[in-house]
């Protein structure tokens, strides 16, 4: 390492070894050994070399001041002889006899170390009565160290004290706490006590897996559940958020877990590893169901495997779903054609392959289904695109080919999704804050009445 570590550690050459060590906590939320491994090793060098200078000088001082003490002590022995008389011999400066009065010293570290107890243990009022009422505390100095020290340690040692203990340290030392020395106290008790509703999340169960070890059974388990994997994702996101580094109680493995879980784009084995273990847990209950009824073999079975193919199916198209409402959030997706009309091509897909596979009508569905559900907000100018559409089609000389649900779906997902990519394009917005604008509303309508107009024209002629 060639550069000074006390620049690297960005304090003075004169630093003793707590604000050496405060120092390098507080880089370390720069330089993770996971994403900047080479800053990390830079950090640690420096650290280690700085505590190892901060000793030697340390031992050195302590070494010089033991030779100056041990000078001190012995008598001053006049030389001058001059006189003829015998030399004369004067006291150490520092030993005045016994009627010098002796000062004691406080232990600081002890009376730091139980003010700490104190406030992670007693209630706000004993607290505030034991500062008030403390000898060593009278002096102003130390009060002033004590306190220092005091939320030194609150604010880089993760201690647990409550908010109304934090209130009393910092009426009495004089303090005001930073805020995110607040946000820390207030995420440990919440993880300590179990209690998350202040993070929006009312459930016990979810804190209390993500605190435990990480088990993929329980945890796959507790995945398939609807909607468990979002609430545990944003619990751990706004948990960490609030404390601003990895929460000390929180099972790494297990926010990793159901963060890739929650992430909309994440396409790994996890994610089918749920839908299947839902679709056999729903066929198990329906099989249990036809047993128990004394259905038909051949009838429980066909109903059970349809059960599976509809439940994972269902899942399927709900993750598309996900996929896609993601994307109307981003604000690039209007500059890209091709991703902002996703809906589009899905709807164009079904109805190309409810026309050309007629054998197989649930694949025409299983596509526009989510490219049409994706807008059920919008659900009068969806109606309307979609009426429009199917009485079109009904008029349309095409026989069976093509079935007007599935018509009415795909024009409802085309016809609003173009409006609104339209409408996001023209104001440079995203396309989820264009949902329910004057445009899509006025094409609606218009398409509404053309198509019903055009097919009764086609109808009567």
């Amino acid at each position: 390492m060639s550069e000074w570590p006390y620049d690297l550690l960005e304090i003075d050459d004169d630093a003793d070894e707590r604000t050496i060590k405060r120092a390098y906590a507080r880089l370390l939320k720069r330089h993770r050994p996971d994403e900047d491994p080479a800053g990390f090793q830079r950090l640690n060098e420096a650290y280690q070399a700085a505590l190892s200078y901060q000793h030697d000088t340390t031992v050195q001082q302590a070494h010089e001041d033991g030779l100056a003490g041990t000078a001190a002590l012995l008598p001053i022995i006049e030389t001058d002889h001059s006189d003829g008389q015998a030399p004369h011999v004067t006291p150490p400066v520092g030993n005045a006899g016994p009627s010098s009065p002796s000062t004691a010293r406080v232990d600081e570290a002890r009376l730091r170390d139980e003010l700490m107890a104190r406030a992670t243990h007693e209630l706000p009022s004993l607290l505030r009565q034991h500062l008030a009422q403390h000898p060593d505390l009278y002096s102003l100095e130390v009060k002033r160290r004590i306190g220092s020290d005091v939320f030194e340690q609150i604010a880089y040692e993760d201690k647990p004290v409550s908010p109304g203990n934090l209130a009393v340290l910092g009426e009495f030392f004089g303090f005001t706490p930073p805020e995110w020395v607040e946000k820390r106290t207030h995420v440990m008790r919440a993880v300590e006590n179990e209690d998350t509703q202040a993070f929006d999340e009312d459930r016990p169960l979810t804190i209390r897996q993500l605190k435990r070890p990480f088990r993929w059974p329980l945890a796959l388990l507790l995945a398939c559940m609807p909607g468990f994997s979002i609430r545990a994702a944003r619990l751990s996101q706004r948990l960490t958020a609030d404390y601003g580094d990895d929460v000390p109680g929180l099972d790494r493995r297990q926010q990793g877990f159901f963060s890739r879980l929650a992430d909309p784009f994440y396409a790994g084995a996890w994610r089918w590893a749920t839908v299947l273990l839902s679709a056999l847990v729903a066929t198990l209950l329906i099989a249990g169901l036809c047993h128990l009824t004394a259905v038909e073999p051949d009838r429980a079975t066909r109903v059970t495997g349809m059960t599976f193919a509809a439940v994972a199916g269902m899942l399927c198209m709900w993750h598309a779903m996900r996929v896609l409402w993601a994307l109307r959030d981003r604000p690039s997706t209007m500059h890209a054609p091709w991703i902002a009309l996703m809906p589009v091509w899905l709807a164009v897909a079904g109805l190309l392959a409810a026309l050309l596979l007629p054998g197989i009508p649930a694949l025409g569905f299983a596509l526009v289904l989510p490219a049409a559900l994706l807008h059920f907000r919008q659900f009068f100018d969806v109606l309307r695109f979609g009426i429009g559409v199917s009485w079109l089609v009904r008029a349309l000389p095409i026989g069976e080919a093509l079935s007007p649900w599935v018509a009415a779906l795909a024009g409802a997902a085309i016809g609003v999704n173009i409006c609104d990519w339209a409408f996001a394009r023209r104001h440079r917005i995203s396309l989820a804050d264009a949902a329910g604008n004057r445009w899509t509303t006025v094409t609606s309508f218009v398409v509404f009445v053309s198509m019903v107009v055009l097919g009764l024209v086609l109808r009567l002629s």
